[in-house]
């Protein structure tokens, strides 16, 4: 490590060093050689000019010796000349090439022969210039003269140049060697520190001698060496604190795991713990012991350890066991005959990716069993229940048939000339029978409620007028007693709400009947006013009657609204009643999704507050005293008119044309839009009667479509029929181009009179509105609540189908909405079950009931219509149940018309 850590080549300032001196010798070297080149060019080009100079006074000296032959002479001028130093030799010949003279030479050697440029190259162990130059007179040759000039002394220049230059440079070498190895311990000065402490942090030592510091780079480096130093070392701390942390931690996971373990082990049903491959990672002795799986089931397949297992299931197939992803809970039975309900829950890490699966196997064989028992005590429970509904139901229905006989003659005979003791007598025989009714009325309702079979029904109703009637028909006794009965009904109350009417007119005629009964002077109060919104455009509309009466006392008042209780025994003794009046109150608000509440004190009086659900009505839709066809025809005084009437259910079909025909007018059928179009195109019509929702073509379209026809077919006049009776229909029909609008089930007063004014040119609002009265101003009658038969059917539009179709044709409308009706039922079913639209077959089912009179499941229909799939899987029971009891009450109702 020391040796190479020496060697010069291996640090930054011997390699620094190195790359110096071979700069430097390169750079050196270059220098040298190139003065070296410079001198030889000099001494060359002087050598060459000298023997320039020398060849013409040899010529001026040797010319006229030559011409004269004079040999001895140009011996002489040859030995003089090459006396004065510089040649090495001079020899002459003549013209013909003959060696006349020679100096420095042997006579008996060949003359070297003449060269044409200067060089250095040794000759004869010599530096020599050989030069030949011709010896002329007048320009007339007369020999040559050759000369060699020595050229020892460039030779000798060029040596010594080489030589100080290679001197020079190897001292200069020597000195950029000590100066730049000073330069580099200089500059590195910091190095070696750095590499030490480099080799202690490597050596596990995280907390080195702090290096020296500076301004300049070195100095920075041991700076940032220094601050690298202190973070390695904060980071070591903390990894050791978290090394520790961690190895205190995986000793606790240990020990859970330890516990989890045996807590697994302790349970008394099956953990099992597949891997993302389904191979069984862990199973308690639980799990093994239920599916009587014998060995270790780790690493094996889950389908393969259910399948192979003693107690396999043998009502789940384990492929599909082990293919499921969701959690899910599910039973299955084993072979032995145990039930067991195992949980699948998804195991995922923290990224979300499912790593495996979890089950919980419980043995529920027993409770199961205990279960089944409780379920067949219950039905046996609620079976006796409904049998004793059933049988109060009954015997108070059979019971109202006499007692209205026994209560109309005792009537009867109060009005007649009686005595006044048989008058007397005849009075208390009148009371008595209508306590007893009004007993029947609420074990009815009762027995109703218990067994579920009371359906609210929506309706539009004033109610005002409907508040109005109830304190007409109690006035008179409220009068005998000198209290006075008032209503005021807020602002913020609409004119026309859809409700039940008939069980809002219940729940009010208890409560102000109970605070007339209770009042001995003063006055009762009703009064109303909207509550909150709720969803889908319902409110609260809340109620409150006040009186000025007896008051309750406060320990009475949490049990109030309990069946058979009153406030104490002495009011039953002193005022009669059996203390269902409130219950049922209480509960017909809660079917219609309000509450109902008391503030009382005795002495001071009570006020009654409860609230029910309603929306805002459409006042063309409330309901009218109907005349008959031939009445309402006759009333409305439309002549004899071609009618084309578009509905796709025969039903409605032969309902429009019996009310048309019957009043004399002619009738054309369409089954669709597109029929109704192409009828409307190749006939001439005088009015247009046309359903909205029809399949393929709709009655929208239809409209449309016939107002794009030429001349007078293309304005028709066209009346909308539809089940829809809200106010937003209307406008979407008029803007279709139609000129009225009739909702169903039809009335004939209100589809006359719709006619007349289409075909005056002056239908702009609802036809029904100014003839409209709410059935609550009909002269009051005190009549029991509808039983659940009556509920069914709109007697009212029986009776009006009756008046228009003929015996067979209605058995044939019975039969048609009989098969397309339970058609259009199991339609619904199976688009609410496919998770399809299920609107457009429950409104042809709507508008088929109520045109036929089944209020009930034309009801039902509508709510049916706009509600989720759910909503219909819910009631299919209560549809169905609804339906076959409408057929047969809408035979019934036929036979004891006939």
């Amino acid at each position: 490590m020391i040796l190479s850590r020496l060697a010069p080549w291996k640090t930054l300032r011997g390699r620094m060093l190195a790359a110096a001196m071979a700069v430097e010798t390169v750079m050196l070297t270059l220098l040298v050689a190139n003065s070296v080149r410079l001198l030889y060019s000099s001494l060359t080009e002087q050598a060459q000019l000298h023997a320039d100079q020398v060849t013409p006074v040899l010529n001026a000296a040797l010319v006229a010796p030559l011409a004269q032959h004079d040999y001895a002479t140009l011996q002489a001028v040859l030995d003089e000349s090459r006396s004065g130093g510089g040649v090495e030799y001079l020899a002459v010949k003549d013209s013909g090439g003959k060696l006349v003279a020679i100096s420095g030479w042997p006579r008996d050697r060949a003359l070297p022969p003449p060269e044409k440029t200067l060089t250095l190259e040794p000759k004869d162990g010599a530096a020599r210039y050989d030069v030949s130059a011709p010896v002329a007179l007048a320009g007339q040759k007369l020999g040559s003269v050759q000369f060699g000039l020595d050229l020892q002394h460039i030779v000798a220049a060029r040596k010594d140049l080489l030589l100080q230059g290679v001197a020079i440079a190897l001292s200069e070498i020597l000195l950029s060697v000590g100066l730049l190895t000073l330069l580099g311990l200089w500059l590195t000065r910091h190095l070696s520190s750095l590499t030490r402490a480099s080799e202690r942090v490597a050596a596990g030592d995280y907390a080195p001698a702090a290096l020296p510091e500076g301004n300049d780079d070195i100095g920075r480096l041991g700076a940032a060496f220094n601050t690298m130093s202190r973070a390695i070392g904060e980071r070591v701390d903390q990894l050791t604190i978290a090394l520790d942390e961690q190895e205190s931690l995986a000793r606790d996971v240990e020990q859970e795991r330890a516990r989890l373990s045996a807590l697994l082990s302790a349970m008394d049903f099956g953990v099992l713990f597949a891997g993302r491959d389904g191979r069984i990672v862990y199973a308690n002795p639980a799990f093994a012991v239920l599916f009587a799986i014998g060995g270790t089931p780790i690493g094996t397949k889950l389908g393969d350890a259910l399948s192979n297992s003693g107690n396999a299931p043998r009502d789940t197939d384990a492929s599909d066991l082990t293919a499921i992803d969701d959690d899910e809970r599910r039973e299955m039975t084993l072979t032995d005959g145990r039930i067991v309900s195992w949980h699948n829950v998804p195991v995922r890490n923290g990224g979300g990716v499912t790593i495996g699966k979890l089950w919980l196997c419980i043995d529920v064989t027993e409770p199961r069993l205990a279960a089944q028992q409780l379920i067949q005590a219950k039905d046996r429970a609620e079976a006796a229940s409904r049998s004793k509904t059933e049988f109060l139901a009954t015997v108070s229905h059979e019971l109202r048939t006499p007692m209205n006989g026994v209560l109309g003659n005792l009537t009867l005979l109060g009005d007649s000339n009686l005595g006044p003791d048989d008058k007397r007598l005849a009075d208390v025989a009148r009371r008595s029978a209508e306590s007893l009714l009004r007993l029947l009325d609420d074990i009815l309702d009762l027995s109703k409620l218990e067994a579920r079979r009371i359906e609210l029904e929506e309706a539009d109703c004033a109610p005002a007028q409907l508040v109005e009637s109830v304190l007409d028909v109690l006035r008179p006794r409220a009068n005998e007693k000198g209290v006075t009965l008032n209503a005021r009904m807020m602002p913020s109350v609409p004119d026309v709400i859809v409700t039940d009417p008939a069980r809002l007119r219940q729940i009010l005629f208890n409560l102000v009947g109970n605070a007339v009964k209770f009042t001995e002077e003063g006055a009762v109060s009703v009064r109303a006013r909207r509550g909150e919104d709720r969803d889908n455009g319902r409110f609260l509309l809340e109620f409150e009657v006040e009186d000025s009466g007896i008051g309750i006392a406060p320990e009475a008042v949490p049990s109030l609204f309990d069946r058979f209780t009153q406030a104490d025994s002495s009011i039953t003794r002193r005022y009669g009643g059996t203390g269902l009046g409130l219950a049922i109150c209480r509960d017909l608000c809660i079917m219609m999704g309000g509450a109902i509440g008391v503030e009382t004190a005795p002495g001071r009086g009570s006020v009654f507050r409860f609230s029910i659900v309603a929306r805002i009505g459409d006042p063309s839709a409330l309901r009218l005293v109907e005349p008959s066809v031939t009445e309402a025809a006759r009333n409305a005084a439309l002549p004899p008119l071609r009618v084309l009437a578009v509905d796709d259910i025969d039903v409605n079909r032969d309902i429009v044309r019996g009310i048309l025909e019957r009043s004399g007018h002619k009738v054309a059928l369409a089954a669709n839009g597109s029929d109704a179009v192409r009828m409307a195109r190749e006939q001439d019509f005088d009015m247009i009667l046309m359903d909205i929702q029809m399949p393929g073509m709709d009655g929208l379209t239809a409209t449309r479509r016939i107002r794009d026809l030429p001349d007078t077919r293309g304005a028709v006049p066209i009346i909308a029929l539809t089940a829809h009776a809200s106010g937003s229909s209307r406008p979407e029909c008029l803007s279709a181009g139609m000129n009225g609008f009739v909702t169903k089930p039809l009335r004939p007063v209100a589809l006359f009179a719709e006619m007349t004014m289409v075909l005056a040119g002056t239908s702009k609002a609802p036809p029904a509105a100014s003839l409209a009265k709410d059935d609550a101003i009909m002269p009051p009658t005190i009549a029991p609540a509808p039983s659940a038969d009556d509920a069914l059917l709109d007697q009212e539009q029986i009776d009006i189908l009756m008046e228009v179709l003929e015996p067979e044709d209605w058995e044939s409308s019975l039969s048609g909405f009989a098969e397309n009706g339970r058609i259009t039922i199991d339609a619904m079913i199976a688009q609410a079950r496919a998770g399809e639209p299920h609107n457009r077959s429950a409104h042809t089912l709507k508008g088929m009931a109520l045109n036929l009179g089944a209020a009930a499941v034309g009801n039902l229909a509508k709510e049916l219509e706009n509600a989720p799939s759910s909503a219909v899987l819910d009631n299919l029971d209560r549809l169905s149940d609804l339906f076959d009891r409408s057929l047969v009450a809408m035979k019934a109702a036929v036979r004891s018309t006939a």
